[in-house]
Formats: C-alpha cells, sequence, structure tokens
C-alpha cells in the first residue's frame, strides 16, 4: 500500500468516523437524559445527572402501561410482517412465472399504487375500517400496513424471483411436485436475502409508525408504542422524564434484532443489490 492510498484510507476512515458520531449523539443524549430529573433536563440537557433517577423508568412503564403498547406493537409488526413478505413473494412470483394479460395489468396497478400519497385515501381508508368493524381491532393496523407495504414488496420480490433459474423449477415439477410445492421448497428459500432486507425495513417503519396508528388504532386497548409515547406531550405539559425512558425502551427491541442480525442484514442487503 503506498503513501497516498493510506492517506485516502485515512481520510475515509475519518468521515466514517464523524458521520457516525453525528448519527449516535441524539441517541447519547436520550439515554443520557432519561435518568435526569425533569427540572435538570428543562435547563441541562447536555450536562451529566446530578443523580441518576432509575425511577423513571419504573415510572415510565407503569403510565403509558409499556406491557400492553409493547405486546400491541409486536402483534401489529410481526402479523404485518409475515403477510407482506408471503404474499409479496407469491405476488412476485405468479407475475414472473406466469405471464399473462391479467397478471401483466395487475403489475402495473401495483406499482402505479406507489405513487399515491396516504393522505388521499385516509378518509376512505377509516371508512371501509369502520364499515368492516376493524376500527376497534388490531387486525384494522395489520390489514392497513400489510396492504400499504405489499406493492413496494412485491416490486423488490420481483427481480430476485428472476435471478432463481427456471431449470431448477423444471426439474422440480419432472419430479412430480406441483406448482405450491416448487414455490415453497424451491423458490422460497432462495428469496431468503431479499425477504431480510424487506424484512428489515418493514419491521423499522411498521415498529415506528404514527400516523396509521393514530388513525385506526386510537385507543387506550389498541395503542402502540410511538402513539403512547406521544400521549405524554401535551398543550400545557411535556413530561420529558417519562418519555425519554419510553423511547428508550420502545427502541431496545429494534436495536437487539439489529445487533444479532447484522451480518445477516448486511449480506442481504448487498445480495438484493447484485440480484437486482
Amino acid at each position: 500500500m503506498n503513501g497516498n492510498t493510506r492517506r485516502v484510507n485515512i481520510v475515509k476512515f475519518i468521515i466514517a468516523l464523524g458521520a457516525a458520531v453525528i448519527f449516535m449523539v441524539p441517541f447519547f443524549l436520550v439515554i443520557l437524559n432519561s435518568v435526569k430529573p425533569l427540572d435538570q433536563i428543562m435547563t441541562e440537557l447536555l450536562a451529566l445527572p446530578r443523580t441518576f433517577e432509575w425511577g423513571n423508568y419504573v415510572e415510565a412503564w407503569k403510565q403509558i402501561n409499556m406491557g400492553r403498547v409493547m405486546l400491541n406493537t409486536i402483534i401489529v409488526t410481526g402479523v404485518s410482517l409475515f403477510f407482506i413478505l408471503l404474499l409479496s413473494s407469491m405476488l412476485a412470483y405468479w407475475m414472473t412465472r406466469h405471464r399473462t394479460v391479467f397478471s401483466s395489468i395487475f403489475e402495473k396497478l401495483l406499482i402505479g399504487s406507489l405513487l399515491i400519497p396516504f393522505a388521499t385515501v385516509m378518509l376512505s381508508l377509516v371508512k371501509t375500517m369502520s364499515f368492516l368493524g376493524l376500527t376497534t381491532s388490531l387486525w384494522g393496523g395489520i390489514l392497513t400496513y400489510s396492504g400499504m407495504c405489499i406493492a413496494f414488496g412485491t416490486f423488490m420480490m420481483t427481480g430476485a424471483v428472476k435471478a432463481v433459474p427456471v431449470e431448477l423449477e423444471e426439474s422440480a415439477e419432472l419430479d412430480g411436485c406441483n406448482v405450491y410445492q416448487v414455490f415453497f421448497i424451491i423458490v422460497f428459500p432462495l428469496l431468503r436475502p431479499t425477504l431480510l432486507s424487506l424484512f428489515v425495513l418493514d419491521l423499522f417503519w411498521i415498529w415506528n409508525d404514527y400516523i396509521v396508528a393514530l388513525t385506526l388504532l386510537n385507543t387506550t386497548e389498541l395503542m402502540t408504542l410511538q402513539l403512547a409515547i406521544n400521549k405524554l406531550f401535551g398543550l400545557y405539559s411535556n413530561q420529558w422524564n417519562i418519555a425519554l425512558p419510553a423511547i428508550v425502551m420502545s427502541i431496545l427491541p429494534i436495536l437487539v434484532i439489529n445487533v444479532l442480525m447484522q451480518k445477516r442484514i448486511v449480506s442481504g442487503v448487498a445480495s438484493g443489490a447484485l440480484k437486482g
């Protein structure tokens, strides 16, 4: 390695380190202030805690009913992801391997739906969910998240399906497999890298979403984490000493998943990019 290359690598490292620090500062401040008393949070945002108020976490857990809203968030996110991954991969396989006039039109309509802003369908969505009796059920949020994400998921999965050799499917059919066995035994496992990429993207969005939750899950029994945390902020009072610990607890599950699956996430994203 010559001197110029070494200098370039050092500059790249410094830039990457600086970017990482900039992105981590807000997260560090949230953790730092989550153990401060309210008066110090309001007056000394950047200072170290004079006293560590670990009771903030206990109070946050009790005040927003963390166990309940965490369970609601896990159910809505998990079931939505199941439908998104399954239906997106199945639709992509059908549109790629069974080209007809109907599938071609459906593909264009599906991709065209990506251009429709959520605000334009919000009123009709609420009316439809109310008519179906789903505004007082977690299923309303699950079906909404699934419907909103399937179009983009299918768009991503189409490239992955095209990368699967058709010869593998033909060999399976010669061995007596039907179309469902071909898909679930042969094709679906080969889509794993792209499925993982889609899983991560939609996991972060659904877990942290506020708009859909506010529209369909705005009750004490159904509210999710982001909706419950927002309830701590009002016109006359902002309970930062409760909200910040709640934010930390809401981030932890995603952080754990990211740490445990980091290598698979990176390889999945890279593989999905290469297939695209």
